[in-house]
C-alpha cells in the first residue's frame, strides 16, 4: 500500500433509472473537476443514561446520508447533464428551462493506493441541489454544483462490466474572451453596463426525507427553485442604480462559450433587484455598484432561467 494522491483521483458519475439504484453495468462519465466532492453526513447522539461513574456507556447512530459540492471551469458540452437536472429540467430542440422533473445519478470516486490497488467511493441516489457559476474579469468561468446522496458506500472494488467514457477536451472559457453580456434591460436609451463580475446561484431547497425503520432518506423533497444573482459594475450612470432603487424588472442575459454554435445563452427574463449598493471605496478604488437580484417566473417564458446551447 501506498499514501493515495489527490491529483490520482477520477470522478465519475452515470443517471441512474430507479432512485438509489446503479445500473448493473454502467456507463459512466468521467467528470471534469477542479476540487470538492461529496462526503458522509453521519447523525448521532451520546446515551443520557445516568451512572454513579460518570461514563458515557453508548454513541448512538441515528441516520446516513452525503452531501458536497464538486467545482468546475467552464467548457462547452462537458455539464450538460448536471444542469439539466440542476433545473430538473430537459432539453428540448437545444433549450433547458426550470421545471419539476428529477434525475438522479451514482457518483463514483476511485483513487489508486498502491501499484494495482484501488480504494472506491460510490455515492447512489444522488441529486444536484445547488448550482453556482462565477464569471469574473480576466479569470475563467468557473462554477459548482451540490449534490445530495443517499450515502456513501465503499464496495471495495469496481462493478464488473463498468465502463468509463474519457472527459471531453473543450477548451475552458474565460470572462474576458468569451462572454457576452447581452442585455441587462436598461433599453437603448442608456449605455450597456461594464460588469466586472457576475454570479448565479440556483438552489432547489433539497430536503432529506427521514423515516421510522431506515437509516437513510426517503429520496429528497424538493422546494421552490430559487434563482439569484450579483451584478458588480462600475458607476458611470444612475441608470443601474436608480432601477434598483426603483425596484423595476430587468432581463439578465449572457453568452458564454469559445466558438460559434459551442456556446450557451443564459436567460433570466424576469429579475427584480434586491438590496443595491453603490461602493465609493477609498482613494485609490474604482465606484462600483453592487445589485443582487432574484430571478421570479416570467409568465411568457413560464420559467425563472433558460439555457440554450449550440448558440452561435
Amino acid at each position: 500500500m501506498s499514501i493515495a494522491n489527490g491529483s490520482d483521483r477520477r470522478i465519475a458519475y452515470v443517471a441512474e433509472a430507479t432512485w438509489g439504484v446503479t445500473p448493473a453495468t454502467p456507463s459512466f462519465k468521467t467528470l471534469r473537476s477542479t476540487g470538492g466532492g461529496p462526503g458522509i453526513n453521519k447523525t448521532t447522539a451520546t446515551s443520557n443514561e445516568i451512572y454513579a461513574d460518570r461514563n458515557v456507556r453508548n454513541e448512538i447512530l441515528l441516520g446516513l446520508d452525503a452531501a458536497g459540492a464538486y467545482n468546475f471551469e467552464m467548457a462547452y458540452n462537458t455539464f450538460d447533464d448536471i444542469f439539466e437536472a440542476a433545473l430538473f429540467g430537459t432539453w428540448t430542440s437545444n433549450v433547458l428551462k426550470n421545471g419539476s422533473t428529477g434525475r438522479s445519478f451514482t457518483f463514483e470516486e476511485t483513487l489508486p493506493i498502491g501499484d494495482s490497488a484501488v480504494t472506491v467511493s460510490r455515492f447512489p441516489g444522488a441529486r444536484i441541489s445547488t448550482l453556482n457559476l462565477s464569471i469574473a474579469a480576466r479569470q475563467p468561468v468557473t462554477g459548482s454544483f451540490g449534490i445530495m446522496a443517499q450515502t456513501e458506500a465503499l464496495p471495495g472494488g469496481l462493478l464488473t462490466g463498468a465502463t468509463y467514457a474519457a472527459p471531453t477536451t473543450n477548451p475552458i472559457s474565460t470572462a474576458s474572451a468569451n462572454v457576452a453580456i447581452l442585455d441587462f434591460g436598461l433599453g437603448g436609451s442608456a449605455p450597456a453596463p461594464k460588469v466586472r463580475s457576475l454570479s448565479l446561484s440556483v438552489n432547489n431547497g433539497l430536503r432529506v426525507r427521514p423515516s421510522v425503520g431506515n437509516l437513510f432518506t426517503e429520496d429528497f423533497g424538493l422546494g421552490d427553485i430559487d434563482v439569484t444573482g450579483n451584478i458588480e459594475a462600475y458607476f458611470e450612470t444612475d441608470d443601474l442604480y436608480a432601477l434598483a432603487l426603483a425596484h423595476g424588472s430587468f432581463a439578465t442575459d449572457f453568452t458564454v462559450g469559445n466558438a460559434a454554435t459551442q456556446r450557451y445563452r443564459i436567460t433570466m427574463p424576469n429579475c427584480r433587484p434586491m438590496n443595491p449598493e453603490r461602493r465609493t471605496g477609498d482613494n485609490n478604488d474604482d465606484v462600483m455598484v453592487i445589485i443582487p437580484f432574484r430571478a421570479v417566473l416570467h409568465t411568457g417564458e413560464q420559467c425563472s432561467i433558460k439555457m440554450q446551447r449550440g448558440v452561435s
